[in-house]
């Protein structure tokens, strides 16, 4: 009876451990497709249907990624009517290591809020831009063993900003929390969902005798499908308190993404061209950023690769561009202007006599073309 007992618990042990591996959410096959809708909030948090847009992330290559083995998903997004023709403009990046799904922060689309802040001259001295900047890594933020309701810490970082009326000892920290599992419906049905809460705070430590005076505090709740990942992400519209340094509140819009399509979709223009464009690092960069590229062999039976194409397999060349670009479309360097074979390659950008501001870059590869957004700062 106690061996039986035994291997009773060892087999349950071994299905509650397997079933908790954060890999089980996620896709196993390159080209996956999410298609989301996205809906931005008011102030009130109510869906705004009229300024709805598409978004298209894509599972395209496994890749080795500052220090991590990573799923490397690049995203775009925009009106329905021209989605497909877009160039892919910015790259996510998940890692995963039993439990733990990790994702790699970077500034991202959140620059431009804290360019704003910056231009506010709150502090001469400091940077919002540059403190974010600073806190680019990998956080394994996705715990899917995490105890329930329990939250666990990702990050603390203190920092003194000196202001006109004196220097104050600033908090910033990075939460997560695992709620009980949710059936969430989606056009697939109801799916049953692991859901996380991801918090942002910030706030101003006037006194070890006085509790800190919060300033910003966002909440991020995602919903996470078995092999699905990510089937929705409600961010609250939010706002930065600044009355404590005499400026109006900061209004950060919220946005609620949700799954249109959930059926087992493949992007074959990744798969069958084998081609990659990796987003550039450090970004954003000052005043130079590495830009990583694959140059794949011919793929074994792709629709309209042409009969010399496809008879020289494995040992092909292809004309190679890799050109920068600013938002007006002049171009600003080449980087690679040459025939390369098959294999991984790195090329540098300097832009030490350049504005700041968002670049492109724009590697073509045969019949492969693609487009990446980089940011200088100053």
């Amino acid at each position: 009876m106690k061996k039986s007992f035994t291997l009773l618990f060892f087999v349950f042990s071994v299905i509650f451990v397997s079933a908790q591996q954060a890999s089980d959410y996620f896709p196993k096959e390159l080209g996956y497709v999410w298609n989301y809708k996205v809906i931005p909030l008011d102030s009130l948090n109510n869906n705004i249907e009229s300024l709805a847009f598409q978004r298209q992330d894509t599972f395209a290559v496994e890749d080795n990624y500052i220090g991590k083995l990573s799923a490397v998903v690049p995203t775009k997004n925009g009106p329905a009517q021209t989605l497909q023709i877009q160039p892919y403009l910015d790259t996510l990046f998940f890692s995963f290591d039993g439990a733990d799904g990790y994702e790699y922060f970077s500034t991202g689309t959140l620059a431009e809020i804290m360019t704003q802040l910056d231009s506010m001259q709150i502090a001469t001295s400091f940077s919002f831009l540059s403190f974010f900047n600073s806190l680019e890594d990998w956080y394994p933020v996705y715990k899917f063993a995490a105890n329930v309701n329990a939250e666990y810490q990702l990050l603390q970082r203190d920092t003194t900003i000196a202001l006109n009326v004196g220097s104050y000892h600033f908090r910033f920290e990075y939460l997560g929390k695992r709620f009980d599992d949710e059936n969430l419906s989606t056009t697939a049905g109801m799916i049953k969902c692991k859901k996380i809460l991801l918090r942002w705070k910030g706030s101003i430590i006037i006194s070890p005798l006085l509790p800190p005076l919060q300033i910003l505090t966002t909440n991020d709740t995602i919903w996470i499908a078995p092999d699905r990942w990510i089937v929705q992400d409600i961010i609250p519209t939010n706002n930065i308190d600044l009355s404590f340094f005499g400026f109006d509140e900061v209004s950060i819009p919220g946005l609620k993404t949700e799954i249109e399509v959930v059926a087992d979709v493949r992007d074959n223009d990744f798969n069958l061209q084998g081609f990659y464009l990796s987003q550039n690092y450090p970004n954003p960069f000052n005043p130079s950023t590495k830009i990583r590229y694959t140059i794949s062999t011919a793929p074994q039976s792709p629709p309209n690769l042409s009969q010399e194409e496809a008879s020289v397999g494995t040992s092909f060349m292809k004309f190679v561009t890799l050109k920068v670009y600013d938002v007006l479309g002049n171009e600003i360097a080449t980087l690679v202007n040459e025939e390369k074979p098959a294999g991984e390659y790195e090329a540098e950008f300097d832009g030490t006599n350049l504005p700041s501001g968002i670049y492109f870059y724009q590697l073509k590869a045969g019949r492969f073309i693609e487009t990446k957004k980089m940011v200088l700062i100053r």
